[in-house]
């Protein structure tokens, strides 16, 4: 199956594998089991240099921040401010896509491999990751969130460590930002 990705607005992006699969911004700081039942809202705190605001994933809405010692969780993509969330090998900024952030677009994707033995019974898989993508354009950290299974989460991590991008750009300059991808095969 072939894998696109469309920038549009907001620092959304859409992936589009075989039948159909979107990507609206992304993270890559957390670390948790994959989730083959249904998708878990997480909270990160940002290790290293205090970031600006702290960072929610949830599936439906996608990343969620709030500046620090505020209650209130807004989109980040509804933002007009440069949206720090934490730090890329202790220095480099991580921004969350914010409409002062100007989204990557994808040079290079691979296809995820679908599992043989989900093909052969004629099962779809999905996967819910997120992603930074450094300012070389570099995939860093992909994490999955939710799966259908774990053979497709594995596939889907396998394949986007492969992809490349030209950086998001803040001010015109190269910075580290957060996607998110959502991948299906059928």
């Amino acid at each position: 199956m072939r894998c696109f990705i469309t920038a549009s607005m907001f620092g959304m992006c859409f992936v589009v594998c075989g039948a159909s699969a979107l990507c609206p911004k992304a993270l890559s700081f957390l670390r948790q089991e994959v989730d083959t039942s249904t998708p878990q809202t997480a909270t990160q705190a940002i290790p290293g240099p205090v970031a600006d605001f702290e960072l929610k994933i949830d599936p439906a809405k996608g990343f969620l921040v709030r500046r620090k010692g505020t209650s209130e969780w807004i989109e980040s993509s509804r933002l007009s401010e440069p949206v720090v969330v934490g730090f890329l090998d202790g220095t480099s900024k991580i921004y969350a896509a914010s409409k002062a952030v100007k989204p990557p677009k994808a040079k290079h994707t691979e296809d995820a491999n679908f599992p043989e033995p989900e093909r052969k019974v004629g099962e779809t898989g999905r996967a819910l990751l997120h992603i930074i993508v450094d300012d070389r354009g570099s995939v860093r950290q992909p994490t999955v969130d939710a799966s259908t299974n774990p053979e497709f989460a594995k596939a889907a991590i396998d394949a986007v460590k492969k992809w490349t991008f030209e950086p998001a750009r803040l001010n015109g300059q190269p910075v580290a930002v957060l996607i998110r991808i959502e991948m299906q095969l059928r």
